[in-house]
């Protein structure tokens, strides 16, 4: 199930493809701002991006303007890098340098920046990442990643984000069910700020 803006999302890619050109597969993703030095578990969330992908490039937007569309020949990508973490999944792209516009900081004072402004910049590598592995897109990028032999670098695995409050697996299998050892209460505390 698909919300309205997905729809119209997948509109512009599909209005973008050129005659002949099939869609092999078409989803959603999430684009995250750096590759490698994510957490999946928070990349993966919100209403992501629309992609579709051909024989011949990947096609991806997540906001409803034809300037933001990217594409990205397939034939450009020298590598690429599969990174998993639990059940998410991302695939890094390394490739040859491809103008696409970005957001910028609209001012800066040294090392200070502040404000939102656009520019097209030159980029070398993209990030796509996906709810688990089998996406129908992940697969697809994968599939024609290797159809055209395109090398893959060393998998990586983040380790799994733990949350605030969460216990750790091992510390459930230490507990056997016996009660827990009690802490004596010594009274009340004496020394510094307690009224001595």
């Amino acid at each position: 199930m698909h919300t309205e803006y997905f729809h119209r999302w997948m509109d512009l890619l599909l209005g973008r493809l050129e005659p002949g050109e099939r869609v092999l597969a078409r989803g959603r993703a999430f684009e995250p701002r750096d590759a490698l030095g994510f957490d999946l578990s928070t990349v993966v969330s919100g209403p992501g991006c629309a992609v579709a992908v051909t024989e011949r490039r990947a096609l991806w937007v997540s906001r409803d303007d034809q300037r933001w569309v990217r594409s990205l020949p397939l034939d450009l990508v020298a590598s690429y890098t599969e990174i998993t973490q639990a059940h998410r999944y991302a695939l890094a792209l390394d490739h040859q340098s491809i103008q696409r516009l970005q957001w910028v900081p609209a001012h800066q004072l040294l090392w200070w920046s502040w404000g939102n402004a656009e520019a097209v910049r030159a980029v070398t590598s993209s990030a796509l990442a996906f709810s688990r592995r089998d996406a129908k897109a992940a697969r697809a990028i994968r599939s024609r990643l290797q159809a055209i032999g395109v090398p893959a670098s060393e998998p990586r695995s983040l380790p799994k984000h733990q949350r605030p409050g969460e216990v750790p697996s091992t510390v459930l299998r230490a507990y056997t069910g016996l009660r827990p050892p009690r802490v004596r209460h010594r009274g009340p505390r004496r020394g510094l700020f307690t009224g001595w």
